[in-house]
């Protein structure tokens, strides 16, 4: 279930409408939340915690909508080119796969909450 609706995604985009793909959206902006909070201790029925997941939620969305990459199946690339279509991926070693998974702000909305404690460590 997602922690945001269509109704929070628009109110947070204004003037700009949701997308048409807005519920996959944040159903995968809620299970990237839910990976950063691994290990984390909250009450889900909390109704500030809900708060925070729902704001946290669409500043995902709007940060996935930004990077247009939905599935994240462009993490490893280092740079693209549209014409004649040239593509570098990220080797092995420094660099490699280091694109995050949850937007800077999403995190910053849960840290600031004190949902997030600790500095996650995403990989891949």
């Amino acid at each position: 279930m997602a922690y945001a609706t269509i109704s929070d995604l628009e109110a947070w985009l204004a003037p700009e409408p949701a997308p048409a793909n807005a519920h996959r959206l944040l159903e995968e902006a809620s299970d990237a939340i839910d990976g950063a909070l691994t290990g984390a201790v909250y009450n889900p029925n909390d109704p500030d915690v809900l708060d925070i997941l729902r704001r946290a939620c669409v500043r995902q969305v709007h940060w996935m909508m930004d990077r247009g990459d939905e599935t994240g199946a462009q993490n490893d690339l280092q740079s693209m080119s549209a014409g004649s279509r040239s593509f570098t991926r990220r080797t092995v070693g420094e660099g490699a796969g280091a694109a995050p998974k949850i937007a800077p702000r999403a995190v910053d909305v849960l840290r600031n909450s004190g949902l997030l404690t600790m500095q996650p460590w995403v990989v891949g």
